[in-house]
């Protein structure tokens, strides 16, 4: 016998239900975020292409054990990552300086 994706949700209690869809909704934000940045969905590349395409990492809402929400970020490749922590890195340093010039 399978056990399906059916069977186990029935399983689950309501707030694990709904601590799954807040991390779906999550995970699709993020990936609406990274789609406006230029990043396109994981796909498979040829070994050794460089093309200069930025990739986003395999994005997944779940669930823990105790029912606590959480994002799964999949791997992700190198130029990618390294874009990614540049973007990052701009929009904390913004943060800051707001947070400096408001005080």
């Amino acid at each position: 016998m399978r056990i399906t994706d059916e069977a186990i949700d029935a399983m689950r209690s309501e707030r694990h239900r709904a601590a799954g869809e807040d991390a779906r909704a999550l995970a699709e934000l993020l990936r609406e975020a990274l789609d406006r940045l230029g990043f396109t969905p994981d796909v498979v590349m040829p070994h050794g292409q460089k093309d200069g395409t930025l990739f986003w990492p395999v994005l997944r809402g779940e669930v823990t054990v105790s029912g606590n929400p959480m994002v799964a970020l999949g791997r992700i490749p190198l130029d990618s990552a390294n874009r990614l922590a540049e973007i990052l890195m701009r929009a904390a340093l913004e943060e800051q300086t707001k947070k400096a010039t408001t005080r």
